[in-house]
């Protein structure tokens, strides 16, 4: 399990609204694609950080479900915590855009209109 006390009081109160408010079928795909992320990254502490750093994304920029995971995993290249790990992410972003394609699910973040 990916702990949230990397994250600040924020964005972990954004993370649960989002789950909150998710369906049960966008709980399963954030869920897969947090695995297959962490089994290519690892599941040690230095991957769990690079979760919550695509998750810090995620909060920052307006994304309205957690489903859209996968969109974001590129975008950590460079942050803070993701030193010696640049090829597992650009091939975690690969195989997890393949699990998106199979299972139809968009290509641009979901964002509220306001």
């Amino acid at each position: 399990m990916v702990s949230l006390d990397f994250l600040d009081d924020d964005n972990k109160a954004k993370i649960v609204a989002l789950w909150k408010s998710m369906t049960e079928s966008d709980k399963a795909h954030f869920i897969n694609q947090v695995a297959l992320a962490l089994s290519i990254w690892g599941s040690d502490e230095k991957g769990k950080k690079v979760v919550v750093q695509v998750l810090k994304l995620m909060g920052n920029n307006g994304t309205n479900t957690l489903a859209d995971f996968g969109l974001y995993v590129d975008r950590v290249l460079g942050a803070e915590g993701t030193a010696g790990l640049e090829d597992k992410i650009k091939r975690a972003a690969l195989i997890i855009e393949g699990y998106r394609i199979k299972n139809a699910l968009p290509s641009e973040p979901h964002h509220e209109l306001f």
